[in-house]
C-alpha cells in the first residue's frame, strides 16, 4: 500500500460532518417523516448521495465520495442507526406517492441515495424502499458513478500492522461487555483504540529507529497513559528504573508482536525478533512461545502458506491444540489474559474465517479478552487476505493520531523495501 494514502483518507474522509448535521437537524426529520411530509431542509445528509450527482454547496458538501464512504455511513453507530430509522419511517408511510412526502427533487435524491446504500448493502431496506417507491428501478446514474469510482479505488490493502490494530480498536467495546455472536456492530459509541495499539505501534517504532524497547514503550505509554495497561506493565513503564523482565506469560507479548511478522524476511528472523519484542518483559518460556507463535504465524500468512501448512506449524513448533473451532470452543471459552489461553484461540479464529471481517467477528465471538484476540488475529488475517479498503480508511480517519499513523506509514514503506 502506498504510505501517502492514510494522509489521502484523512483530507478526503471526515465523517463528523454528518454526525454534527445529525445532531442539531435528525429529530426534526424523523419528526416529519413520521407525520408523512417533509417540512425542511435537511435532505443532503439525512439521505445523503453520491457526490456530483448535485450542484449547490451541500450536495458537494455532503456528497458521498465513494461506496468506501457509504459503508463509513453505515458503521459509524449514530448515522447508520439512524438512516436504517429514518428508512423504516418513510417505508411505514401508507397511500402517498413519494413526490408528496419529499417534494419531486428531494425524490429524486432519495431514490439516488436509496441506490447508493442499497449497492453496498443490498438486500435490505434500501431494496424495500426502492420497490415500495419506485418499482425497485434504481437510479442508473448512481449505479454507473459507482461502477466507474470502483475502478478506480482499491477493493484491498494488503497486510500490514494496521490489520492488527483494526482488531484491537473492534475489540475494545467487547472486552467489558463480551459477545458470543459474531453477528456484532464492528463500531459503537464507545469504540476506540487501547494499550494493544499503543504497544504494536512501539514494536513498530523500535524496528525502525533501533531505539530499545525499554526506552519506545514507556515513550509511547507515557503519550497515551490512560489505555488499559496490564498492572505490573504499568508498574514496568512507570516505576521500575531498571527495567528489568518480570518473568510474564500475559498475552501482552502477543498482542504487540504483529510488526515483527511484517518486518522480518525469513521464520528465523521472525522468531528473533518475536523472541526480543517479548522478552524485555515478558520473558517467561509462554510468553515468548505465545509471541513466536503469533508473528510466525503472520509471516507463513504473508507467503500465502495454506492455512493447513500454518496450523500444523505451529502445533508442532508451540504445542498448541489448533485442531478445534471456534463453535467449539466458544461455549466453553473465558477470560484469559494468558498466552497459552488466548493466542491458539486468535490463531484458530483465522483459521476457521474465510476473510478479514470474518476473521475479527470470529474473535470477538469467542468472548474473554476481546480486543487482545481480535488484535492478534487482525495481524494473521490481515496478511493472509487483505483488509478492505474501507475499515482501513475509517479506521484512519476517525481513530488514530497523526503520530501513530506516522509510525505506520513508515513501517509500511520500509516493509516495502525489505521485500523488494
Amino acid at each position: 500500500m502506498n504510505p501517502a494514502k492514510y494522509k489521502e483518507y484523512i483530507s478526503q474522509y471526515d465523517i463528523r460532518r454528518f454526525v454534527d448535521a445529525h445532531r442539531q437537524i435528525y429529530a426534526s426529520a424523523l419528526s416529519e417523516i413520521r407525520n408523512g411530509k417533509k417540512q425542511s431542509h435537511w435532505m443532503w445528509y439525512i439521505f445523503p448521495q453520491l457526490r456530483g450527482l448535485g450542484h449547490s454547496r451541500n450536495s458537494n458538501y455532503y456528497g458521498i465520495a465513494d461506496r468506501d464512504e457509504a459503508l463509513m455511513f453505515l458503521h459509524e453507530p449514530t448515522l447508520g442507526r439512524n438512516l436504517c430509522e429514518i428508512t423504516m419511517e418513510m417505508l411505514a408511510i401508507d397511500d402517498k406517492p413519494i413526490e408528496e412526502i419529499l417534494g419531486e427533487i428531494d425524490a429524486l435524491k432519495f431514490r439516488s441515495s436509496m441506490t447508493l446504500f442499497d449497492s453496498v448493502y443490498p438486500d435490505y431496506i434500501f431494496s424495500e424502499a426502492l420497490k415500495k417507491y419506485y418499482g425497485g428501478k434504481a437510479d442508473e446514474l448512481t449505479l454507473k458513478m459507482l461502477k466507474e469510482k470502483a475502478n478506480e479505488n482499491e477493493v484491498l490493502v494488503r497486510g500490514g500492522i494496521i490489520g492488527a490494530i483494526i482488531g484491537d480498536i473492534v475489540g475494545s467495546f467487547y472486552e467489558f461487555y463480551n459477545s458470543k455472536s459474531a453477528n456484532i456492530a464492528l463500531f459503537t459509541p464507545s469504540t476506540t483504540f487501547t494499550d494493544d495499539t499503543v504497544m504494536t505501534i512501539a514494536v513498530a517504532d523500535w524496528l525502525l529507529s533501533g531505539v530499545p524497547l525499554q526506552n519506545t514503550m514507556p515513550d509511547w505509554g507515557q503519550e497515551y497513559p490512560n489505555r488499559g495497561y496490564g498492572g505490573m506493565f504499568y508498574e514496568w513503564m512507570f516505576y521500575n528504573e531498571d527495567k528489568n523482565p518480570y518473568n510474564s506469560f500475559g498475552n501482552g507479548a502477543g498482542m504487540r508482536v504483529s510488526p515483527c511478522g511484517y518486518y522480518a524476511n525469513s521464520l528465523e528472523e521472525t522468531l528473533e525478533l518475536a523472541k526480543q519484542s517479548a522478552e524485555v518483559t515478558h520473558n517467561h518460556p509462554e510468553g515468548i512461545k505465545g509471541a513466536q507463535a503469533i508473528a510466525s504465524a503472520i509471516f507463513l500468512a504473508r507467503q500465502q502458506k495454506p492455512k493447513d501448512e500454518i496450523r500444523e506449524y505451529i502445533e508442532k513448533t508451540f504445542g498448541y491444540n489448533l485442531h478445534r473451532t471456534c463453535d467449539e470452543i466458544r461455549p466453553v471459552y473465558r477470560f484469559d489474559v494468558t498466552c497459552q489461553g488466548s493466542c491458539p484461540e486468535a490463531i484458530i479464529a483465522f483459521l476457521d474465517s474465510h476473510d478479514y471481517e470474518s476473521a475479527i467477528r470470529l474473535a470477538i465471538s469467542l468472548g474473554g479478552d476481546s480486543d487482545t484476540i481480535a488484535c492478534m488475529t487482525g495481524g494473521i488475517a490481515a496478511a493472509y487476505y487483505g483488509i478492505p479498503t474501507w475499515l482501513v480508511k475509517y479506521v484512519t480517519v476517525e481513530f488514530l493520531p497523526q503520530n501513530m499513523l506516522d509510525v505506520i506509514e513508515r513501517f509500511d514503506k520500509v516493509c516495502a523495501e525489505r521485500i523488494n
